[in-house]
Parts: C-alpha cells; structure tokens; sequence
C-alpha cells in the first residue's frame, strides 16, 4: 500500500515528465513530499501560477509532450487559468494538477473552495476530481491521453487534499497508445491530381507540422510539387523564410497586397492548421464559409474539418504523415505558371524583410535593434516572444529557420515572454535564447526572470520601453485620435530592477548604443537584459502614430 501521492508521481515519470512547474500550496503539500523521493523530477518555483502555466506551455511546445503544473485550490487555480486558455488557443498539451479542499468540505463553500469542472470547463479538454484514491492511477492515465490528442490542450484533474494522502493498493498505469489517423490512398491520389492541375497553389502549414519530421516533409514537398508555402500564425519557425519557396507568414498586419496575391491562388491546401482567424485574415483567405478556390483540409480531428469553411476534400490525417505520403507519391507534372507564381508569391516576403536603420526624436527604432541582433544570433537560437507590437519587427525582419524555435502564443496573452525564455533556457541550457518583451508585459511575469538567475540561465532579456501599451495605443489612435488615456505607463529603471535580481544589465537610449550594449549583454556567463529606450513613434514595424492619425483623421 503507497499514498496516493506516492502513485501520482509513478504515474508522471511512466508518462515521461520529467519537469514540473509550480508554486507550492497546502492542498497538494503530499504531492511536494512525494516528489522530495523523486529527483529525476526538476520541481521549477515559479513566483505567480500563471508564470508557471507560461513555462508549462513553453515546454510542452518545445518537447511535443504533455507538461505539468501544480497550483493550489482557489487563488493558486484562477492565477493559473491563463495557461489553460494558452495552451487552448494554442492547442498545446497541458495537464494542470489543482490542490482541492478536503473532500468532506466538498460544496460548503469552504476556504478557498471552486468547482473546477465550471472554472475550467470552457477552457479544457476534460476537468477531473478525484475522490476515491483508487481512481487516481486511472484518471492521470486519461489525462494524459485526452491533452495530447486529436487536437492537443489543456486537462484539469482537481485533487482533494486528504485523498492524497490515503493508501492504495492500485499502481500507475501504462502510456495509452496514442496513433493518428493515415492518410487513406485514394485522398493522397486526390490531392495529387489537384495539384497537378493548378497553375497558383498556396500551402499552409500550421503547427501540427512543428517538428522536425513535418518541417523535413514540407519543405521536401515544396521543392518537389514547386508549391509555394505560407506558415500559420506564430509558426513562422516550421519554415526557412530565406528558401525560395517561402510565401509569408500569416500573421497580423499582412498588407493588401498580400491577401490580394494569395487570392489569386486557385487551390488552397492546409496541412495541420485549425485554419484560425488571424491565419486565414479574418476568415478571408480562404473566405468563410465559401472558399474563392477550392480548399483541401488535412487535420487528424474531424471537428474542425468543415466547421467554418467548405472543403473541396476534407482529409482526416496526421500532417507530417500526409506530408510523407505526398512526398512518396509520384511527383505531378508541374503547369507552366507556376515558376512565375512562386516567384510573385516570394517577393512579397523578401521585399518586407529588409530594413534600412531610421531616426526617431523620440527615441531608438526597435527595428534598428532587432536587425543588428539578427547579426549576432545564432542560427538555432530561440526567439521567445511576449505579445505586443514590438514582437512586429521580429515577426517581419528575423530570418527563421527551420531550426529555430520561436516560443510565442497564439493566444496574444501579455506576459509569455520571460517564462517562455526561462522554460525553453531549461530545456536546452546549450541554446542561445533571446526573449523580446514589451515594458506592459515584462511587468506581468518580469519576476520569473529570477529563475535565470537562480539557475545561471543564459539568456538574453530584451526589453521594447516606450512607456505604453503599444497595440492598445495603436488602437486607440487608430478609432480615438488624439484621446489617449490609459495606455501610458510609468515605468521603473529595468536595468536596476534587473540587477536587483542579480542579471546584469545594459541600456540603449540611442543608435550608437545598439552594438556595444549587444556586444556586452551577449558575453555575459549567465543572464542578462538589456533595456531599449524605444521610439513610440515608430510604434510598429507596419505604421508610425502619425500614419495612423493622419488615416484616422482623412476617414472622419
């Protein structure tokens, strides 16, 4: 006979978690004692839950499995709700492990008591108590399964203090097999014949291809088919922007030009992407519900195969084995257009990823910052990104490959940044990661940076400080002119709050700062930050405020 705690974390190192994040609390403190025996299990502190679900979707984007966060009940669960909305959004596997009150104060609105299944029920996959200690092996078992599958996402399991500290006889059980559908013969022969018989198609890849067997399948299939790829949003990292193949990246602010070419597509082909909002330029490319062409969907989960858009061939498959099939499959004959069509499509990218450094009174030009990091960064390195429109000028000049990991949200959640960085640096201290962050959202999480130093963490903290939120106030430039309230902020010195923490810190407050403050920051063993003194100005890499104040101003 073990506790049940004892039989909660067999069954996390049967599911291979090797990392948990957590702050710790008095509802699961079995839980911490069970782990105290188990020191091939990394316990991260982390200093505010939502931090905490931040790392866990970092690392589950990282690793292709399941991550784990503990949380204790009530607080702890609401401070770490934003993880699960994350990895919803996100569709990244996440098992949320929550302390629950003692199950004899089960509904009398004890201390610090939630009904899980409605805090989280709109969020998760599946919500779980567990009450009976028996129960415990089998409900850890299915959380895994349903958060890694068909559409990956977060699973809640709520567990009742004293039931964790209960014996039981029963033992962890065994990784459900998990096999995603193939792609039948007849659709692969489908696809093909389509293909071959468009003169402008346009592939979009979304994250279901993320790995390195999809990203080796794709771009495979595109030099093969000569078929030109766009990346789902936040998934520029699947394809090499530089290869000739590359059409865009499917993001925010993608320029009339853009969605007028790749209109002109007279087949659309989507391989492992939900086809979201912001990929598909608000439900224009391809148009909902009626696509302009014919639109081809391969995605393992038939609930979002035909649930906004008609399909010409709705396919039910794993990507990356679709992928491999097409790429086995007889190679069709290409039409002439099409050379002409790639190189149209390519332009468009190639022309937008180029910078020449700008002046601003009012501070220093993000772009001029990023464009001399990508000179000094590795080719492999992390970019993690917090939401903002700093991250515009990382989205449009940085050339990734397919190599490089850019950890940022779908879900545009303020607050990413740091713990991404910490949570990616934990997983391969090796790798260079540098983490762009805005001043609103590093003041959000900004405190997990303490893992870095805690950790002697390499990392690289770039902070964008034009004392505003940058996207609201575009915003509200763009339907208020003139009325800004709200969006200013008063900022602290980062570099001392940095070297509080123990990180060394630098300044750009101009041009000629860029490169020494770079140069220093980037030799430091262990963490560093840097604090860019940004142009408000220059409020995107798409727009200035007068820009969108002078267009606000001629439409009234």
């Amino acid at each position: 006979m073990r506790r049940a705690a004892d039989v909660l974390v067999d069954s996390l190192k049967i599911h291979g978690v090797d990392r948990v994040f957590c702050v710790p609390g008095e509802s699961y403190l079995g839980v911490i004692d069970a782990l105290y025996d188990t020191p091939d299990i990394d316990v991260v502190t982390v200093r505010q839950e939502g931090g905490g679900g931040f790392m866990a979707v970092a690392d589950a984007k990282y690793t292709g499995r399941p991550a784990v966060e503990f949380v204790s009940r009530g607080p702890g669960a609401t401070n770490a709700a934003i993880g699960v909305h994350v990895a919803q959004q996100d569709a990244v596997p996440l098992i949320l492990f929550v302390g629950q009150v003692a199950r004899i104060d089960l509904g009398r609105e004890a201390f610090q008591e939630l009904n899980y299944a409605k805090t989280f029920g709109d969020m998760a996959k599946l919500v779980l108590e567990v009450l009976d200690p028996d129960d415990l092996a089998d409900a850890v078992c299915r959380a895994f399964h349903v958060a890694r599958a068909p559409t990956p996402g977060p699973v809640v399991v709520s567990l009742p203090e004293d039931m964790l500290l209960d014996e039981t006889s029963v033992l962890a059980k065994p990784v459900i097999d998990l096999q995603l559908p193939e792609p039948e013969p007849a659709a692969i022969r489908e696809i093909c014949s389509r293909v071959a018989k468009s003169e402008r198609p346009i592939l979009i890849a979304g994250g279901q291809v993320g790995f390195e067997a999809g990203r080796t399948a794709l771009r495979d299939l595109a030099e093969k088919w000569n078929i030109p790829v766009a990346v789902a949003w936040r998934r520029q990292d699947i394809f090499d922007h530089i290869h000739p193949n590359f059409a865009c990246h499917l993001a925010f602010n993608v320029p009339p030009v853009f969605r007028d070419t790749l209109n002109e597509a007279d087949l659309v082909l989507a391989i492992g992407t939900r086809l979201g909002d912001v990929t598909t330029q608000g439900y224009q490319i391809p148009s909902a519900p009626r696509p302009l062409q014919p639109l081809i969907h391969v995605y393992p989960d038939e609930y979002h195969l035909g649930r906004v858009f008609e399909t010409a061939l709705a396919v039910k498959a794993d990507a990356t084995a679709t992928l491999k099939a097409l790429v086995g499959s007889s190679t069709p004959d290409v039409p002439p257009g099409r050379t002409d069509w790639i190189k149209k499509v390519h332009a468009l990218s190639a022309d937008r990823m180029t910078w020449d450094w700008v002046n601003s009174g009012d501070g220093v030009v993000f772009g001029n910052v990023v464009s001399h990091l990508i000179e000094v960064m590795d080719d492999n390195a992390v970019t993690a990104m917090d939401a903002g429109n700093f991250a515009t000028w990382v989205q449009r000049l940085y050339p990734y490959k397919t190599t490089n990991v850019q950890m940022a949200t779908n879900a545009g959640a303020m607050g990413m940044g740091v713990p991404s960085a910490i949570a990616s640096a934990l997983r391969d201290p090796g790798r260079q990661v540098v983490c762009f962050v805005g001043d609103g959202g590093f003041l959000m999480t900004g405190n997990e940076m303490i893992a870095a130093v805690e950790r002697n963490l390499p990392v690289r903290f770039i902070v964008s400080n034009n004392a505003s939120y940058g996207t609201i106030r575009l915003y509200q430039e763009r339907n208020h002119p003139d009325r800004e309230l709200a969006t200013s902020l008063c900022n602290p010195d980062f570099v001392l709050l940095a070297e509080a923490y123990g990180l060394k810190g630098f300044k750009i407050e101009a041009d000629d700062d860029i490169k020494p403050a770079i140069a220093e920051a980037f030799a430091v063993d262990g963490p560093s930050l840097i604090e860019v003194k940004t142009s408000l100005e220059y409020i995107s890499a798409f727009t200035t405020i007068s820009q969108i104040r002078s267009a606000a101003t001629s439409a009234t």
